[in-house]
């Protein structure tokens, strides 16, 4: 994907791997359009981008509303006078639960961020990005959940996350059949362990899934020193997802070791599985 001269739409890009990707795709000559639920935050953190010389815009976004999409849409084009030609939909919640004591509320808050946000965002400029003949690139942030399920121990009980991003994981594979052979590619990003904000993410929460609450700052304070510890910077993510957009790959990775494990485990699984089957049923 050429990126230089693209206007990129990033969700989620207020801080964290949205903005790590934002300044990434900036400095390799996007015009960038920070979206974001913080649009405060997101206005600042693009005149950062300006003050370095960078071409950078800034829009609210809810993912959550298809309002919001729609007036993002039609905003987008008149930023920079040229068509969208890549949008990664990186907006999500983390957050913990159990498969049986996760409140309603919270599954459905974790699906229509992680998961509807996305296809919300696609169903509004894929047509679009279809119509314009160019080249074209529409990426999703899953996550190493998305590739099976990593221990507890570092992952966390996350059954809310884990199966959001599972569901995305699928959709974004959907996305690559369905664009085949068109002018747009798909692409998926499976971070591992990053610094960001997404530990924050219930302060951002929408009033009809339960309204804004505060993490305690124990709670805080002990998964930021998680993340430094076992992570990589935002910074160093968005480099390293920028440099795989711009190559086209579908799956983009961020930190490797975290990763392998995840995936690994899981292919093996399912490979003995489906070699058990073949020998009770197909040998």
């Amino acid at each position: 994907m050429q990126v230089k001269g693209a206007v990129a739409i990033i969700t989620g890009a207020a801080s964290g791997i949205g903005l790590g990707i934002a300044s990434a795709l900036a400095r390799r000559g996007a015009k960038v359009i920070l979206a974001d639920i913080q649009a405060d935050r997101a206005a600042e953190a693009a005149k950062a981008l300006r003050d370095q010389g960078l071409e950078a815009a800034s829009a609210a976004l809810d993912v959550t509303e298809d309002a919001s999409w729609a007036a993002l849409a039609e905003m987008a084009p008149t930023l920079f006078g040229q068509p969208v030609q890549m949008l990664l939909n990186n907006a999500g919640v983390g957050l913990r639960g159990m498969v049986h004591t996760t409140p309603r509320r919270m599954w459905d808050w974790s699906f229509a961020v992680n998961v509807t946000g996305a296809f919300t965002g696609v169903s509004t400029f894929a047509p679009t990005m279809l119509a314009s003949g160019l080249p074209c690139k529409i990426v999703n942030t899953a996550s190493e959940h998305a590739l099976g399920l990593p221990e507890s121990q570092r992952g966390g009980i996350l059954a809310p996350y884990t199966s959001a991003k599972h569901a995305l994981m699928g959709y974004s594979l959907c996305m690559r059949r369905d664009f085949a052979g068109s002018n747009v590619s798909a692409g998926v990003i499976c971070p591992g362990v990053v610094v960001s904000d997404i530990w924050n993410s219930l302060a951002h929460r929408q009033e009809r899934f339960g309204g804004p609450r505060q993490v305690p700052t124990d709670v805080a304070e002990a998964m930021i020193a998680t993340a430094k510890a076992k992570g990589i910077t935002s910074e160093l993510a968005g480099e390293r997802i920028a440099d795989q957009v711009e190559a086209d790959a579908f799956f983009i990775f961020t930190n490797g070791p975290d990763e392998t494990e995840v995936a690994t485990d899981y292919q093996t699984e399912i490979m003995a599985a489906l070699a058990n089957f073949n020998s009770r049923y197909r040998g």
